[in-house]
């Protein structure tokens, strides 16, 4: 037996028709029918396709880890091809997938907070020693002011050609 991952995507009359679960169920019979058990099941349900599939914009997404024997995959594909409420269906190994991760909570719900750093205790007070006052600076002169007018315009240029008469 080996791990795959298997992903199929559901009419969603098919949902509507027979339940919320039953897209998860067949797919489940499917596997067991062929040999293979179901691992994990993560049913996204429904999300928009990326283009129309048989007139319709969205479906019933399910993805799931198998152990099956490598020889019952053709027969699988060959269940899922024939299958009309089953969109499309990809079947891949597991070992070439990266590890799953964890299901993420649906937006607006939030999950548990992370476990907060304990914080450093306050340092304990210093022995209190003389301070001596500090000299300060002689205060520079003061630097000029800038002017607010604006600088004198340059003069005008003088003609390059005396005018003809």
């Amino acid at each position: 037996m080996r791990e795959y991952e298997l992903m199929a995507v559901y009419d969603l009359a098919f949902t509507e028709e027979h339940g919320q679960n039953a897209s998860v169920e067949h797919l489940t019979g499917l596997v067991e029918r062929n040999g293979g058990t179901v691992a994990s099941v993560d049913h996204w349900g429904r999300r928009r396709l990326a283009y129309p599939v048989n007139g319709q914009l969205d479906a019933d997404f399910v993805v799931t880890r198998v152990e099956l024997d490598p020889a019952a995959v053709a027969p699988l594909n060959a269940d899922f091809g024939i299958e009309e409420r089953v969109y499309r269906h990809l079947v891949v190994r597991a070992d070439e997938l990266p590890p799953p991760r964890p299901p993420t909570p649906p937006p607006g719900m939030r999950g548990p907070r992370p476990p907060e750093a304990p914080r450093p205790a306050p340092a304990a007070p210093a022995a209190e020693t003389p301070v001596e006052p500090v000299a300060e600076p002689p205060a520079a002169a003061p630097a000029p002011e800038a002017s607010a007018e604006p600088p004198p315009a340059p003069p005008p240029e003088a003609p390059a050609e005396p005018p003809q008469e």
